[in-house]
């Protein structure tokens, strides 16, 4: 059986002594959860959320070693759970629960802990590429039992894109995964992210048989080949009504895990409602913001001294100018664009901009300054404060 992949790259980059916290929680957030069930979990269930919390902490302290023992381990999960004749559903039930489990860990130590952004960041990272790699190996294992159904295919296809998009795949085993799953490589593609509109809603299994689709994740994607043919974007409409579906950019086949981490980025700020959900939701239209909210934590630090001129103003004051400044900025000063912009008389702009002036002087004159303060001002979110 080939060797299932993992990103140990997030692993790697988290301090060491996380993995104390972790351990310390594991059979307090099992039993929390396991309680919290809706049915009377089975043995197996059971098996898979313990273990499953432990192995991830397996995998804190040591990424690559931990990551060599326990494939086997879930992909002989995969072997038993297809002996016993559990469908698909069920495997995924259980696959669920040991993200909760994984995630409601993580969270204690995050409230327990002082840890700074980035590695909350690389947590988050962690757990959804571990939880992709679980499933991987389950269904690994799962498909050497079965046989050669629909149902093996579309696992088939699901395993040949958990390959695209890892970062240490190889040319000759994603041609022969592709093979298996009886699926034609294309020379670009672009990857979906997935996001239900409604937690009730369920997988779409209309979908062209040319798009590879892992219901599987964390974050359900699919891979668009040949993305930039006329009317390609079109095999995505079915997931439109039921699903935000956010659209990487078009790669070569070999890159479509880069593809895959924008449309995640993308997606985001989707549910953040920095970006509009409406529709399908392409990276390459979202250019500006993505860079400006990749260095956020960078423009949160500049943020105090290139607001400072609205400090001490009124929370009310403070907020509509800022508003007026970021609308002026956006329309190169045309009153009457912002104004149209903020439904308010252009006339009203001009008496809000002379009071900027006066804050602001030159930095208003400033090409450079001014694209910073609408970088900040952009990235502070609705409601923000201007400080």
């Amino acid at each position: 059986m080939t060797e299932t992949l993992l990103d140990v790259s997030s692993f790697e980059a988290l301090p060491p002594r996380l993995v104390l916290h972790l351990r310390a929680d594991l059979d307090r957030v099992a039993a929390e959860l396991l309680r919290e069930l809706d049915e009377r979990p089975s043995g197996r269930t059971r098996e898979q959320v313990v273990s499953g919390l432990a192995h991830f902490t397996d995998l804190v302290e040591d990424p690559r070693g931990a990551w060599r023992r326990l494939a086997p381990w879930y992909q002989d999960l995969g072997r038993r759970l297809a002996r016993e004749g559990c469908g698909s559903e069920e495997v995924h039930h259980g696959l669920r629960q040991t993200g909760r489990a994984v995630w409601r860990s993580v969270k204690g130590v995050l409230e327990t802990l002082d840890i700074d952004r980035p590695t909350i960041g690389r947590l988050a990272e962690a757990q959804f590429s571990y939880m992709d790699a679980v499933a991987a190996a389950v269904r690994q294992g799962y498909e050497a039992e079965g046989e050669a159904t629909p149902e093996v295919f579309e696992r088939r296809r699901s395993a040949l894109l958990s390959s695209l998009l890892s970062p240490d795949a190889r040319e000759a085993a994603v041609a022969e995964a592709a093979g298996r799953a009886r699926w034609k490589m294309p020379e670009t593609a672009a990857v979906a992210v997935l996001s239900p509109r409604d937690p009730a809603h369920q997988p779409v299994r209309l979908l062209s048989e040319e798009v590879l689709v892992d219901w599987g994740r964390a974050r359900p994607c699919a891979l668009l080949p040949e993305p930039d043919g006329p009317g390609r974007t079109r095999l995505l409409e079915p997931l439109l009504k039921d699903w935000h579906v956010v659209l990487g950019p078009p790669v070569p086949l070999s890159a479509a895990g880069e593809s895959h981490r924008w449309a995640q980025r993308t997606l985001l700020l989707v549910e953040r409602g920095v970006v509009p959900g409406d529709g399908l939701v392409r990276c390459s239209d979202h250019v500006p913001t993505l860079v400006m909210f990749g260095a956020k934590s960078l423009l949160d630090t500049m943020a105090p001294t290139r607001l400072a001129p609205l400090e001490g103003l009124p929370p009310t004051q403070r907020e509509r100018l800022a508003e007026t400044l970021l609308s002026l900025l956006a329309h190169k000063f045309n009153a009457t664009e912002a104004g149209r912009y903020m439904h308010v008389h252009p006339q009203t702009v001009r008496y809000r901009f002379r009071q900027l002036e006066k804050l602001f002087g030159e930095d208003l004159t400033d090409p450079q300054r001014c694209l910073e303060i609408e970088m900040i001002l952009r990235t502070r979110g609705p409601g923000a404060p201007a400080r």
